[in-house]
Formats: structure tokens, sequence, C-alpha cells
């Protein structure tokens, strides 16, 4: 008894349409691009299953969508695999290079299976733009993110390669027998190889890509726990975590540390008279203005309201006041474009400077906001020191 390869075929049909519309369904749990790769990921197995289920049904789909529309297929998964590769690690594609790999095996498959018939031809040029396509998919897995490579990106990687490297074996044993007849055997050991393999990548590649966009969306959620969601900025509960190590290190080396707060002047007059979708555009101008005016190795975070915090490591009270003496020179001829309005915008400063005295974030605060009642007493617009202040 014989195994039947249309056997194969169907299993690869099932398998690509319940992997697809599994992840087209998963997709809307997911936020922003993730959703957007889930998108091109899902639409990619259905494209892989619609092609297995072409060659399980030969005798009633015809020998043009067996040969032609079913590679054809298998090429438009794959680039729909890069694309969503490319957007998960952020990279653009071009709708002309993503259409180039379809296209060409279109006309390829076209020409030998109408104009020119040699299928086993056709079956070669189709494993070389398939080997191609694996490639380009790994090499854009293997790009650094952020400076580094995740490891799942990695093992994704090697499965694309695993299965391009087979695909080569499979090209090099057309060229071995050296027999290129114009029909082809499918019921041989090559193309079980190829179906088994395929079928076996398919769910190999289908868990390691969850992963792949889990992991995306952890990393995620925990950037955005860190974050205050109008601006941009650390929250305050990361700011904490950030400045516990922060002074916690001072301590140890005796290094100076300051903090710096900032409060913007007259805010509450603009959420008054202009509403607070103006006082949200103030509130991210502001934001953009600070992160431009501190260090690079500075902290600024959104304490709460209009109101701004900085740590400023290894920074004594002469660097502190250089700090603070460009911002409120940033801020002189600073105005933000709301509507047809344009609104006048300054800051006033408290500032603590410490010499790693083991003081805690909320004394250090404190102090700063201090000296900040300080400076808006005195006229706003200005900065004042803590009287706590250690001498430089």
């Amino acid at each position: 008894m014989t195994f039947d390869i249309r056997l194969l075929w169907l299993i690869g049909a099932l398998c690509g349409a319940g992997f697809g519309l599994l992840v087209l369904l998963v997709r809307k749990t997911y936020p922003n691009y993730l959703g957007r790769v889930l998108l091109f990921w899902g639409a990619s197995y259905l494209c892989l299953g619609a092609s297995y289920a072409l060659w399980s049904e030969r005798t009633w789909v015809g020998d043009y969508a067996f040969n032609a529309v079913s590679h054809t297929l298998v090429a438009l998964c794959l680039s729909l695999e890069l694309k969503a590769v490319r957007e998960l690690k952020r990279k653009t594609l071009t709708k002309s290079r993503f259409l180039i790999a379809p296209l060409l095996m279109l006309a390829a498959c076209t020409w030998f299976t109408v104009v020119q018939r040699n299928i086993t031809v056709e079956l070669l040029l189709f494993n070389g733009i398939d080997m191609a396509m694996m490639i380009l998919i790994a090499r854009t897995l293997a790009l650094p993110e952020e400076g580094q490579r995740p490891r799942i990106d990695l093992m994704a990687m090697a499965v694309y390669l695993a299965a391009a490297m087979l695909t080569f074996f499979v090209i090099v044993d057309y060229f071995r027998e050296g027999l290129f007849s114009r029909e082809y055997d499918f019921e041989c050991t090559r193309s079980y190889v190829n179906s088994i393999s395929g079928i076996v990548s398919e769910g190999l590649v289908f868990s390691l890509f969850l992963l792949l966009v889990s992991e995306r969306l952890n990393r995620t959620l925990v950037i955005q726990a860190m974050l205050d969601a109008l601006t941009g900025l650390y929250n305050r509960r990361a700011f904490q975590e950030i400045a516990f190590r922060e002074l916690a290190g001072a301590a140890r080396t005796r290094n100076s540390v300051s903090i710096l707060v900032f409060d913007i002047d007259h805010f509450k007059a603009v959420n008054d008279k202009r509403g607070h979708m103006a006082g949200d555009q103030v509130l991210r101008a502001v934001a953009d203005t600070l992160r431009y005016c501190l260090r690079d190795e500075d902290f600024l975070c959104r304490w709460g309201g209009d109101e701004f915090c900085a740590l400023l490591p290894r920074a004594n009270r002469e660097q502190a006041e250089a700090v603070a003496t460009r911002v409120l020179e940033t801020f002189e001829t600073f105005s933000v474009r709301f509507e047809a309005d344009s609104i006048e915008v300054s800051v006033s400063i408290g500032i603590m400077s410490d010499q790693g005295d083991q003081k805690d974030l909320t004394s250090l605060v404190e102090l700063a906001d201090a000296a900040l009642f300080q400076a808006k007493q005195a006229g706003r617009n200005r900065f004042a020191f803590s009287h706590e202040c250690t001498p430089a």
C-alpha cells in the first residue's frame, strides 16, 4: 500500500487555514503595530493553506491552478511573512518590493505551465525563489533591536535557515539527476521531503512567531508602565525606582546628585481660559523642551499635574545651576501654538544639590519643592536653591 501525497497536502491545508484563522482572531487583543504584524502573519498562513488545498484537489482545480496559482500563493505567503517580520522589527517594506516574489513566481510558473511546458524546471524555480525568500526573512530576524538580538528571534531565524538549507539540497538533487522532464512525478521522495519539511516548518514558525509577538507585547507593556501617557516621560513610580538606584550609588561613592523641580507658571489660567486640550498641548511641549535642555545622563519625569522633576547624577551646585540657567534661557522666547492662539509659557525651578548624604528621594524633592516655592514667591520665571544645599 502506497502513501498518497495528497494526504500530506490536505494536512498542510488544514494546518495553514487553522493557524491563519487563529492568528487573525487573536490579533485584535494586540495593540498598535503588533496587530498589523499579526494581520500580515495570519494572511500568510491563509495563503499557504489555500496553496496546499489546490495541490490536494488537483483533479478538480485544473492544471494551471495546481502549478501556477498554488506556487504563486506560496510566494505571496513568504512575502507576507517577510512584511510581518519587518513590521515586527520596525522596518518598512515598500509595496513594489513586497510584490516582487509573487509576480516573479506567477510569470515563471505561467510560462512553464502554459507557454513552454516543463513542470520540472518550474519546480526548480519555485524552490529557488522560496529559498531566497526564506534567507531574506532569516536575515531580517537577525537584525538587532536597541543593540540586542533577542534569543527568540535567533531561534526563528535558525528555523528559516534550516528550511532554506533543506530547499537548497532539494535544488541540488534536481541538478544531480540532470533530468528536466516536461512532466513531474509528485509521488517521489523529493516531494515527500518538501511537503513534510514545509508542514513541520509551518508548525515551528507558528509557535515561535507567537512567542516573538508576545515578547514584544511584554516589552511594550513594561515600557508603558514606566512612562507617563501624555508626555512620554518617566512616571513617578519609574522615577522613584531609578532615583533609589542613583542615590544609593551616590551615597557609596560620595558623588554629588541634584534634584530639580519644574513648575509651569500660571498653568491653571491656561486650563481655565483655553481648556484642557490646550493645557495638554502645553504639557507635552514643556516636557519635550525640558528633555532637550537636560544632559544625556539625566532623568526626567512628570511628577504630577504641571510639575516635573529631574534627577541629575554626579551634578554639583554649579552644574545644576548651569542646567537651570539653560532651561530659563530656552523659555525666554518659548510659546505654544494652540489653534489660532500663541500661549507664552515660562517655568519656575527649585534646586536641591546633595553630596551623597544618603537622603531619600522624598526628602530631596521636599527640599527642592521648598526652593520652588521661594522662586514663585520671588516673581516666578526663575530658579532658587534650597537652603540645605551642600556647598560646592
